[in-house]
């Protein structure tokens, strides 16, 4: 399983359209997800973003902020999304790991809220 991250200065990037950097993981042997590789993410048009993470193999895209036309794109692609996310980037992705996703310390200001609640999509009954 291969997990994609934006990243700006160690944190999650805060929105995914406009991301320059994407972190990549994958999960070895012991369940364990170590860094695989960094992509330049500025010389991707926002058409081609989806189609890009599957090229590339990714299974989950952890993201604060992103528009609905991407988002729709991203899950059409077969990637599973858990967007609004916010706060340093091994913290969020070993708050998923040991199922302590959505935790409103993770979650973007303004996305989890009394009437709102927290927008979390979960694709394929997971």
């Amino acid at each position: 399983m291969r997990i994609a991250i934006p990243e700006y200065a160690g944190r999650i990037s805060p929105v995914f359209d406009t991301s320059q950097r994407l972190l990549v993981f994958q999960r070895n042997n012991r369940d364990a997800f170590v860094p695989l590789k960094s992509l330049d993410w500025s010389y991707v048009p926002l058409p081609a973003r989806a189609n890009r993470l599957r090229q590339n193999g990714i299974d989950l895209l952890l993201c604060g902020g992103i528009s609905g036309w991407l988002a729709r794109q991203i899950e059409a692609e077969g990637i599973r999304l858990v967007p609004w996310l916010a706060g340093d980037v091994r913290q969020v992705l070993n708050a998923f790991v040991n199922g302590r996703l959505p935790d409103r310390c993770f979650a973007m200001p303004g996305s989890w809220g009394k009437r709102r609640g927290y927008r979390f999509r979960r694709r394929g009954g997971q």
